[in-house]
């Protein structure tokens, strides 16, 4: 049976640090996948048109990507999960607060609690460290998205991770909170590793 380590968080949090440090630590024990479960690009190739979706179409669009990655994936060894996309997807809709949106957000929820079980991990820092991560990443010439670019606005910022935060806690309640602010990669990592939850079907 396969065994999902899920980690979660906002935006410079340092969880995909985590992950290659851990697979450096690890060699050849885990697949790493990122944002899904399947090899699914279908959103990314809908953003990369760049082109507006009305909601009749992004919505069943959306729900049927998600309804594939749940059916499609099969249990095939030990695999560390760099977030799931759904989450911060819902984390972001519920920060808007449209009534329009509401069923969605529903409708996503339910989906949600149809993914597998997973041992998780929580990844989060404070807002001030954030900022350094993300100037260094300017300074160093890489691609600013649109998803850095939320922690512009600290306070929606915020809001987002509030809501990411609980929807983790919800549906995987079991999950370790790590903070990396005054945490060097290697320290965070091995807290991880040596975690019995992490350590638990390996």
């Amino acid at each position: 049976m396969a065994k999902i380590k899920l980690f979660s968080g906002m935006d410079f949090s340092g969880k995909t640090t985590i992950i290659k440090n851990i697979d450096m630590l690890m060699p050849g024990i885990f697949k790493i996948q990122k944002k899904f479960l399947t090899p699914i690009d279908t959103i990314q190739k809908v953003r990369e048109r760049d082109t507006w979706l009305p909601p009749e179409e992004w919505k069943p669009l959306l729900q049927n990507t998600i309804k594939k990655d749940i059916s499609d994936y099969q249990e095939n060894g030990l695999i560390l999960q760099d977030s799931l996309w759904i989450i911060k997807y819902l984390a972001t809709t519920i920060e808007k607060g449209n009534p329009e949106d509401y069923e969605e957000i529903e409708q996503l929820s339910k989906l949600l609690e149809n993914y597998p079980d997973m041992d998780s991990f929580y990844i989060t820092t404070t807002i001030d460290e954030r900022i350094k991560r993300l100037e260094m990443r300017i300074a160093d010439g890489k691609e600013i998205t649109g998803s850095d670019k939320v922690l512009f606005s600290a306070e929606k910022f915020e809001k987002i991770e509030k809501n990411y935060r609980s929807i983790i806690l919800k549906r995987f309640p079991d999950t370790k909170i790590i903070d990396t602010t005054y945490s060097t990669p290697e320290e965070s990592v091995k807290d991880i590793i040596e975690d019995e939850i992490f350590l638990k079907d390996i």
